[in-house]
């Protein structure tokens, strides 16, 4: 594969392509992907502090009502990459491992949209079916383009 095959990928003297750990934080020429990065970014952020803040919105119910196994460890752990990936997203900083990140989680939220009957935190504060659809949809863009010349990895 040539350079000109991976033009999303940084080139490396001697013409050969970077390191797949680089290319993680390639950020592409682009201005635009910072749409998605914020349509992405500031909901997983959002929902990620208030799983942490209030108590009566815990993770934990939600999981162990969708049905997903080891609900006591992939709790704190879809709580932490819905931070982490949120913060990578809005920064642009390694926002493609960000993406990466948040598309699990956010394919597992809509999953528990349809799977679960009742909402343990109650019918109020059940989110829009659409909210983890459209975050996906943009994580997985900025996985693919990169976060763009407007952000941390493009500042180079």
């Amino acid at each position: 594969m040539s350079t000109q095959d991976l033009s999303h990928a940084t080139p490396v003297p001697g013409g050969e392509t970077a390191p797949a750990w680089r290319r993680l934080s390639a950020a592409g020429r682009q201005r635009h992907t910072v749409i998605p990065r914020l349509l992405a970014g500031l909901p997983l952020l959002g929902i990620g502090m208030v799983h942490i803040d209030d108590s009566s919105l815990r993770m934990d119910p939600l999981v162990e009502a969708a049905g997903f196994p080891l609900a006591s460890l992939l709790s704190p752990v879809a709580v932490a990459i819905e931070v982490i990936a949120g913060l990578s997203l809005l920064l642009g900083f390694w926002a493609r491992l960000g993406g990466l990140l948040a598309v699990p989680v956010m394919l597992g939220a809509a999953y528990a949209h349809l799977a679960i009957d009742v909402w343990p935190n109650g019918a109020a504060n059940e989110p829009p079916l659409a909210l983890p659809i459209v975050v996906a949809l943009a994580a997985a863009y900025i996985a693919w383009r990169g976060a763009g010349r407007w952000s941390l990895d493009g500042r180079g």
